[in-house]
C-alpha cells in the first residue's frame, strides 16, 4: 500500500472516476434528473453553499478520493497477475455487483427515483466499474515479494 505505484494508481483512478461521473451525470443523464426528479431531492446550489460553504464544494472530491483509495486497496489485496484485461474486468464486475447493482436495486423499493433512471445508473455503473477495473489492473503492479 505504501508503494509509489499504489498512490499513482489511486490518483489516476480518482481522475478517471471524476471525469466519467461528470460526463454521465453532468451531461448524459442531466435531463433525466431535471425531468423526473422533484427539486426537494437535491440541495440547491445557493442554499447549500450558504449552509455548508467549502464542505459542499469539496465533498464530492473527498468522497471520490476515498472510493478510489479503497478501490485500489481492495484490488491490491487480491491481484493475481493473470493479465490486466481479464483481471480488470473481473474486478470491475465484482465491485459493480456490490457497490452499484445491489444498492440501486434496493433503492427501487424505498425511493422516489424513477425505475428508468435507476436502470441507467446500473448500466452506466457497470461501464464505469469495468473501465476503472481495467485502468487499475493496467497500472497497479504487484510489488515483488
Amino acid at each position: 500500500m505504501k508503494s509509489k505505484n499504489f498512490w499513482i494508481t489511486v490518483i489516476v483512478i480518482f481522475l478517471v472516476c471524476l471525469a466519467y461521473e461528470f460526463l454521465v451525470h453532468g451531461y448524459i443523464l442531466n435531463n433525466q434528473y431535471y425531468k423526473n426528479l422533484t427539486p426537494s431531492l437535491f440541495l440547491s446550489m445557493n442554499g447549500a453553499e450558504r449552509q455548508l460553504g467549502w464542505l459542499f464544494r469539496s465533498a464530492i472530491f473527498i468522497a471520490e478520493f476515498i472510493a478510489s483509495f479503497f478501490f485500489v486497496l481492495i484490488y491490491s489485496r487480491g491481484v493475481e497477475g493473470k493479465g490486466w484485461l481479464g483481471e480488470g474486468f473481473r474486478y470491475g464486475f465484482l465491485i459493480w455487483g456490490v457497490a452499484v447493482l445491489a444498492p440501486t436495486v434496493g433503492m427501487y423499493s424505498f425511493s422516489k427515483y424513477p425505475g428508468k433512471l435507476l436502470l441507467w445508473w446500473i448500466v452506466y455503473g457497470l461501464i464505469e466499474m469495468v473501465i476503472l477495473g481495467w485502468v487499475c489492473a493496467a497500472l497497479y503492479k504487484k510489488p515483488a515479494q
